[in-house]
């Protein structure tokens, strides 16, 4: 399982998603990870049920949120590469 506690940054290291979006991309993608893992237990259940139409109705949720987690990398990877971006500049720009 994830762990989600929040850590303190560094000192002298910049948190690289204050101020940007990435919060909200990291939370929805931790949500979203977190909801297919308990896809697999309920999918497998319905399966020994015999119930095969909520195992694939399950099974498009799962899609689905596989769809959402990988737009939200997505824009995470956007976010923290402008942000090195930025910061490289400023290293340069001391130097």
């Amino acid at each position: 399982m994830l762990d989600t506690r929040e850590s303190a940054q560094p000192a002298g290291i910049p948190d690289p998603t204050a101020g940007t979006g990435s919060r909200d991309a990291t939370e929805v993608l931790l949500g979203v990870l977190g909801s297919i893992e308990s896809y697999e237990a309920c999918i497998l259940e319905a399966e020994r049920d015999g119930d095969l139409e909520v195992a694939d109705f399950l099974r498009g949720l799962r899609r689905q949120d596989l769809a959402r987690a990988r737009e939200a990398t997505r824009l995470l990877r956007r976010s923290l590469e402008a942000v090195y971006r930025d910061v490289e500049k400023e290293e340069k720009a001391v130097c």
